[in-house]
């Protein structure tokens, strides 16, 4: 009886003190030459009231994410940095419905270079960075999203490739061959 009261407490106590991907704030993540956003109008009429930001209002989440996608969408997590100028970088993460919602999602997203796609659960995170497109010097956009991707696989999601976007591929090709 006492080990399995044991067993019980712990994990009751793991499960209090499990780290949610949808918690975090990013305080330990420094993104060189970046710093956390400022809330301009622009986030201010989409309703991003502050970094980190969370919400599980489906007119917010609608207004982030496309409005066929936002529905199926439980919480929305964001936490963008910028340079004070073009470049910008971060996380969002939706916490789906179902399963299915987040394998719909997943079906129907591409590939990009300046971003990174993790899972865990019902969660797609997406990390991206635009850093040294428009900076050079010292980190590139490859770094934050090795830091940002270290940070996530640590919490246990793991890193998925996406389809390439086919057509990009053909407009590419189409225009080197003219």
């Amino acid at each position: 009886m006492k080990k399995i009261l044991l067993v019980i407490g712990f994990v009751c106590f793991q499960s209090f003190f499990a780290q949610n991907i949808m918690d975090l704030d990013l305080k330990n993540v420094e993104l060189q030459g970046m710093k956390p956003a400022k809330i301009n109008k622009e986030m201010k009429d989409i309703g991003i009231t502050q970094i980190p930001f969370v919400t599980d209002n489906p007119d917010v989440i609608s207004k982030i994410e496309e409005k066929e996608v936002g529905s199926s969408i439980k919480k929305l997590y964001a936490f963008i940095y910028n340079n004070g100028e073009r470049g910008d970088g971060g996380v969002i993460i939706n916490e789906f419905k179902t399963k299915d919602d987040l394998d719909a999602y997943l079906a129907q997203t591409f590939e990009q270079s300046n971003y990174r796609v993790l899972v865990k659960d019902l969660f797609f995170i997406r990390i991206w960075s635009d850093y040294s497109l428009h900076v050079e010097g010292k980190e590139t956009s490859e770094d934050h999203l090795n830091k940002l991707e270290k940070y996530y696989t640590k919490l246990g999601a793991k890193r998925i490739q996406l389809k390439p976007n086919e057509s990009i591929i053909t407009e590419v090709a189409d225009s080197v061959a003219e």
